[in-house]
């Protein structure tokens, strides 16, 4: 009686090597642009959250001073306020815009990805007081640019 070999397959096939290869690539690239994806969303996040802090200081200022302060903002300016709140992600200040803007009508503020944070003071009435913070103005608007969003922009105003 004829011995019947068996036959052993010692590895994997090019196709089958091929199909895992495949499969870990496209699984990899869901990976990976959902996590970028989450990253931008998270620093969208925060930069929301800097500008609703800077808001609230600047209507505390203005229940205290009776205006906006005209000028750039710190945390001598706003008191208490986190300085880390004033600054973006890349360490830049919050851009002050405009200079003493007298015109009751807001300025259009564009922020980018290199000033996330844009504030301009408007309806500014104190005289000689230009660009010098403590100048009355009586209303601002605060920016910031956003990467996920629709218009690339979150902008708050003041209340009064």
């Amino acid at each position: 009686m004829p011995k019947l070999q068996k036959r052993i397959q010692a590895g994997f096939t090019i196709i089958e090597l091929l199909i895992v290869i495949a499969i870990i690539g496209i699984l990899a690239t869901l990976v990976l642009t959902n996590f970028q994806g989450a990253q931008a969303k998270g620093r969208d996040t925060t930069r929301k959250s800097d500008i609703n802090s800077i808001y609230q200081k600047l209507e505390e200022y203005h229940n205290e001073n009776g205006g906006y302060p005209d000028g750039n903002l710190s945390d001598t300016v706003l008191p208490g306020i986190d300085a880390g709140a004033l600054v973006d992600a890349d360490g830049n200040a919050i851009t002050y815009a405009g200079g003493f803007i007298t015109s009751t009508t807001a300025p259009t503020l564009t922020p980018g990805n290199t000033n996330e944070y844009i504030y301009a003071a408007y309806g500014c009435t104190t005289a000689g007081a230009q660009a010098t913070v403590g100048a009355t103005c009586t209303k601002y608007v605060l920016a910031t640019y956003l990467e996920r969003e629709t218009g690339n922009k979150f902008e708050k105003t003041s209340l009064n």
